[in-house]
C-alpha cells in the first residue's frame, strides 16, 4: 500500500471534527472553550479527559494520554496509521491517491464495495421498516404489542418486517438497481437449484444490527408462524463487511445511556434488549447468540468501566456467563453478574417483578469473579482431597485471567480457606501469568517514560507553543543553549519551522510530525495546558516566559560554575599557570553573571522591552 502524502493527511485533519469522533466513544460536556469527559484510557471518577476542538487535540490530565484524532482512533480501535487515515478520509470525503495502479484499483474496489454494501443494507432496512408499519405488518405489530413493545421503542431500534413470500425483497431491490447476486453476497438472498434466488427472511420480525456509526450491517429475524418448521431465529451470515463477533446488538441505541450510567447490561437475546429498554433499563445490549468476544468487550470499554452480565437462568446461560469473564477482564472492564432462577430471564423477570426490582439487582450485583469462584468451590466444599484438588485447577484457570494482582491474591486466599488446601499450593496455580504481566508493565513504563526536563524547561515549551511568535527571538538570542535537553531544543526548532509554514501552531498537525511517543505526550500536555491557562493566566504569558528564561539562565550559570570549579581543581597551578588563570577568570565571570541575575530577580529582558 502506497504512502499517504502529507498534504492528504493535513486535508483529513482539517476536515475532521475531533469532537464528533470522540463522542462516538466518550460522553463529552462543554467546559469553557474545551469539552470534558471521563477518560476511556483509564478508570476515573472525576473527568480529566479534554478535547480542544480549535487545536484538534485531546488530552487526559489523569493518565497523560493525548494526541490528535488519528492517534485517538488508533488507540481506541487498534488500527494502523494508514487504516485510520483512510477511515477518516472516507468519512470526510478526502481522496487518497495511491502510488501504483494496482493499489489504486484495489483501494477503489474496496471502498466502492463497502459503499455499495452499506447502500444495499440501508435500502433493505428501509424496506423492512416500511413494511412493519404498513397493512402487511399487522401481524408483526400485534406480536410486538403482545410482547409489550411500543411503537416508539420499535422505531428507536429500527425494527422491520419481512413479508410472507419468496421474492418480496428481491423484487424491491431490483427496482433499486441491486442485482440478486449482490443480495446473495450481502446475506439477504439465497440461491436456489434453478439458478435463481429467493429471500432469506420471510414472514419474520427483523432486528437490524447497526454499528456505533449508524450503519446497518446485518439482520436477525424471528418467525411469526406458530407452526413454522423452520428455526425460530435466523441471522444474516457473516460477510466481508460484517463479523458477528465485532458487534453488539443495541449498542447504537444504548451507548449514550451506557456512557451516562457507566455500565452496560449484557443480556442474551435481541428481544431481551428491546424489552428492557421498553421498561426503562436503557443500558442493555446483547452479543447476538455468540460467546462474548474480546472485541465486543472492548466495544463496551469505549463507553463504560463496568459490565453487568444478566444472561438466562438455565445451565446454558450459566456457562455463557462464565465464558464472559476472560473477555471482560482482557478489556479491563469491571465485571459483575446478575443471575436468575431456572427458566427465568431478564424479560420475564421484569414482567413479573418490575424494572425497579431488576435495577436493584443490578446495583447490588456481585463481582463476576466472586460468583464464578463460588460456582466452582461450593459443590466441593468438604469433599475428598482429590475432588478439591481438581477444583483447584479450575480456580487456577479462572484467576489466571484476573489482571489485578491484589484481586488475585484476595481470591486465592479465599479459595485456599474454603478448599482447605495449603495457601502456597493455591498461589502456584494463580501466579502462572505473573511473568507476562511483569513484562507488560515494564514495556508500558518504557513506552510512556516521561522526558526528564526541569519545570522551567517545560514552562518554556508551554509558553512558546502558546505564543509561537516569540520562537524566533528565543533562537536569535541563543536561549536554546541554556537547555539541558537536546530533545526539547529540537522540538522548539520543529515548532519554529511549523509556525513559519502555517502561521500558527496547528496542534493536531504538529503532533503528527513528532515520532517519539514520550515527546508527543509532553507536547500534547503542553498544548492543552497552554490552551486552558493551566500554568498562567493569558495576560501574564510574557511574565511567565521571562521567569522561565531567568530560571534557565540561573541554572545554566550554576552548572557552568560547578563545571569550571571542577576543572580548576584538576589543574596544576605550577605546571599550567595560564590555564589556571583562564579558568579562574571564566569562573569569576560566571559568578558575576549569576549574582547579577540574583540581584535582577528576573526583571525585564530584551523581549519584554520590545513588547513594552
Amino acid at each position: 500500500m502506497g504512502l499517504i502524502p502529507q498534504s492528504v493527511i493535513e486535508d483529513v485533519l482539517a476536515h475532521t471534527d475531533i469532537l464528533e469522533v470522540v463522542r462516538q466513544y466518550v460522553a463529552m460536556k462543554k467546559a469553557g472553550s474545551n469539552h470534558k469527559g471521563l477518560c476511556p484510557f483509564h478508570d476515573e471518577n472525576t473527568p480529566s479527559f479534554n478535547v480542544h476542538t480549535g487545536m484538534g487535540i485531546y488530552k487526559c490530565f489523569g493518565c497523560g494520554e493525548g494526541g490528535n484524532v488519528i492517534g485517538f482512533l488508533m488507540a481506541m480501535e487498534g488500527w494502523s496509521f494508514p487504516e485510520t487515515v483512510r477511515h477518516l478520509a472516507e468519512r470526510c470525503g478526502v481522496e487518497i491517491p495511491e502510488e501504483s495502479p494496482e493499489e489504486v484499483a484495489k483501494d477503489k474496489k474496496r471502498r466502492e464495495g463497502k459503499k455499495l454494501y452499506r447502500q444495499i443494507m440501508a435500502d433493505a432496512h428501509s424496506f423492512f421498516e416500511a413494511n412493519l408499519w404498513s397493512d402487511k405488518g399487522r401481524a408483526a405489530q400485534m406480536y410486538l404489542k403482545e410482547r409489550g413493545i411500543s411503537e416508539p421503542t420499535a422505531k428507536a431500534f429500527g425494527l422491520g418486517y419481512a413479508p410472507d413470500g419468496w421474492e418480496n425483497l428481491l423484487n424491491h431491490m431490483k427496482g433499486k438497481g441491486h442485482k440478486p447476486a449482490l443480495l446473495e453476497r450481502a446475506g439477504l438472498a439465497i440461491a436456489n437449484d434453478r439458478g435463481g434466488h429467493y429471500d432469506r427472511f420471510r414472514h419474520r420480525i427483523l432486528f437490524p444490527v447497526v454499528d456505533v456509526w449508524g450503519h446497518t450491517l446485518a439482520f436477525g429475524g424471528r418467525t411469526l408462524a406458530a407452526d413454522s418448521k423452520g428455526a425460530k431465529y435466523i441471522n444474516s451470515p457473516e460477510t466481508k463487511f460484517y463479523t458477528k463477533g465485532r458487534q453488539l446488538y443495541g449498542l447504537d441505541v444504548a451507548k449514550r445511556a451506557i456512557q451516562k450510567k457507566e455500565y452496560a447490561l449484557l443480556v442474551e437475546g435481541n428481544f431481551d434488549v428491546i424489552a428492557l429498554h421498553e421498561s426503562g433499563i436503557d443500558t442493555a445490549v446483547a452479543p447476538m447468540g455468540t460467546a462474548l468476544t474480546e472485541e465486543q468487550a472492548r466495544l463496551i470499554k469505549r463507553f463504560a468501566r463496568r459490565a453487568v452480565v444478566a444472561f438466562d437462568g438455565d445451565s446454558a446461560g450459566e456457562e455463557a456467563t462464565l465464558r464472559c469473564f476472560g473477555a471482560l477482564e482482557a478489556a479491563g472492564l469491571e465485571a459483575r453478574v446478575v443471575r436468575f432462577g431456572e427458566g427465568d430471564d431478564p424479560d420475564t423477570f421484569v414482567r413479573r417483578e418490575g424494572a425497579e426490582a431488576l435495577q436493584k439487582r443490578i446495583d447490588q450485583a456481585p463481582p463476576l469473579v466472586a460468583w464464578a469462584l463460588d460456582e466452582i468451590i461450593h459443590p466441593v466444599e468438604g469433599a475428598a482431597i482429590e475432588v478439591r484438588i481438581n477444583a483447584l485447577e479450575e480456580v487456577g484457570q479462572l484467576l489466571d485471567e484476573v489482571r489485578d494482582e491484589t484481586v488475585t491474591r484476595h481470591y486465592a486466599e479465599e479459595a485456599a480457606r474454603r478448599l482447605d488446601i495449603e495457601p502456597g499450593r493455591v498461589a502456584r496455580f494463580v501466579q502462572r501469568s505473573e511473568p507476562r504481566r511483569q513484562a507488560m508493565v515494564e514495556q508500558l513504563r518504557q513506552v510512556h517514560k516521561s522526558a526528564n526536563w526541569s519545570s522551567a524547561e517545560y514552562g518554556v515549551l508551554v509558553v512558546l507553543l502558546d505564543r509561537p511568535q516569540w520562537l524566533d527571538d528565543f533562537f536569535r538570542e541563543e536561549l536554546d543553549k541554556l537547555l539541558t535537553s537536546h530533545d526539547l531544543a529540537r522540538l522548539l526548532n520543529l515548532a519554529r519551522e511549523h509556525y513559519a509554514a502555517h502561521q500558527e501552531i496547528n496542534g493536531s498537525l504538529f503532533l503528527e510530525s513528532i515520532e517519539e511517543a514520550p515527546l508527543r505526550e509532553m507536547v500534547s500536555q503542553a498544548l492543552a495546558e497552554g490552551s486552558r491557562g493551566e500554568l498562567y493566566p493569558s495576560e501574564q504569558g510574557l511574565r511567565w516566559y521571562r521567569d522561565c528564561v531567568w530560571t534557565l539562565k540561573r541554572q545554566w550559570a550554576q552548572r557552568m560554575a560547578d563545571h569550571l570549579q571542577q576543572e580548576l581543581e584538576r589543574v596544576d597551578f605550577s605546571a599550567d599557570r595560564q590555564k589556571f588563570v583562564s579558568l579562574s577568570r571564566q569562573l569569576e565571570e560566571v559568578r558575576q553573571f549569576k549574582r547579577a541575575l540574583d540581584l535582577d530577580g528576573g526583571q525585564a529582558d530584551s523581549l519584554e522591552d520590545r513588547a513594552g
